[in-house]
């Protein structure tokens, strides 16, 4: 190729972002720009291809391309700084210059997202499919001893109750983390007093927590926290952490709620509120600890579904928290408890 053509090609593609490389007919790399070099660790210029790329999918795209008039894509796959990324390898072929250009798009971030709604419709179709299948079983074996066997017909529409509710409730939290998630980037700009929330849920449930023989003990210092805060959002952050504490602390558990002013938490760079809930239950494995929040996580899962879980909980927590600018803090071992704690900022900046 002509020595001028490779010179107009070099500077065309440094003054792209995107990693490009440039083969000609002899499946040699001609040219490649800076950030090539840096995706794929070397500067292959005046080498063969195969050398620079491995994968049989982009070199079966390269070999394809040659001399065709289409537009073809791969994706390539390479670790960068120890992240498993993903590149749309688009290739184009010039008839006129006989050369193959490769341009890779760092789609991850998309990947992920489609891979994340993959999962979340799967999780929710399975969670829906259980519950589905036992009022339906449930359903046909009734008709048929509704009258000769009364109270086994009545125990079939207890289970049918209960998971009829478990739906309604999965239903309830899958539209709240939806309203949540819609509402994360608008910060709240309404004043809120965290003690008479806190009071307002502690009403509600200390009946609830009293039928499991379980009793709450509730300490605050000084006066009543003030914040900038959603009302209903931090409602719900109390509830679904007592609500917890209540369900998986076992039967006879003690569970005390604290809230205190903090001078200065170095996750918030300034001063705040802490509201604890700690509990004498049988405690969560370390390994567990950092995926509490995830959608649908569940530390024992046949525990969950009976007790009426959805998974969900937490992390509607945590999107709540990180709208409010601030935390949500889990400590926990086998045997000792577990303290769940959420840090407000004073402020929000």
């Amino acid at each position: 190729m002509d020595i001028d053509y490779i010179r107009v090609i070099d500077t065309f593609v440094e003054t792209v972002n995107t990693p490009i490389l440039v083969i000609d007919d002899r499946s040699y790399v001609i040219s490649s720009n800076k950030a090539a070099v840096d995706l794929l660790g070397n500067d292959f210029k005046d080498r063969h291809f195969y050398v620079a790329i491995r994968q049989p999918a982009i070199i079966n795209l390269f070999e394809n391309v040659s001399g065709s008039n289409e537009i073809q894509k791969e994706n390539f796959y390479k670790t960068v700084s120890g992240v498993d990324r993903t590149y749309e390898v688009t290739a184009k072929y010039s008839k006129e210059l006989k050369i193959v250009s490769l341009s890779f798009d760092d789609v991850t971030d998309a990947v992920q997202a489609n891979q994340m709604r993959r999962d979340f419709v799967a999780n929710v179709s399975h969670e829906l499919k259980s519950p589905l299948t036992s009022i339906l079983g449930f359903t046909e074996t009734l008709s048929g001893v509704i009258e000769s066997n009364p109270s086994k017909a009545k125990q079939f529409l207890s289970v049918m109750e209960r998971e009829s509710l478990r739906m309604s409730s999965l239903i309830d939290d899958l539209l709240g983390l939806s309203r949540v998630e819609a509402a994360e980037k608008q910060l709240p700009s309404k004043q809120v007093n965290l003690g008479d929330i806190m009071r307002e849920v502690l009403e509600i449930l200390t009946a609830t927590a009293a039928k499991k023989n379980i009793g709450i003990k509730y300490v605050q210092d000084a006066a009543d926290p003030l914040i900038i805060g959603d009302y209903s959002q931090v409602v719900q952050v109390f509830t679904n952490l007592l609500q917890n504490a209540i369900k998986y602390g076992g039967d006879g558990n003690k569970i005390k709620v604290i809230m205190s002013s903090i001078e200065y938490h170095k996750s918030l760079l300034t001063t705040g509120y802490k509201v604890s809930v700690e509990d004498t239950g049988i405690g969560i494995e370390e390994h567990h600890l950092a995926r509490l929040t995830e959608r649908f996580y569940r530390v024992d899962d046949h525990r969950s579904r009976n007790e009426g879980g959805t998974g969900l909980g937490l992390s509607i927590v945590k999107h709540i928290m990180a709208r409010h600018n601030g935390r949500l803090l889990v400590e926990s071992e086998p045997g000792n408890g577990s303290v769940f704690s959420v840090i407000f900022p004073d402020r929000i900046n």
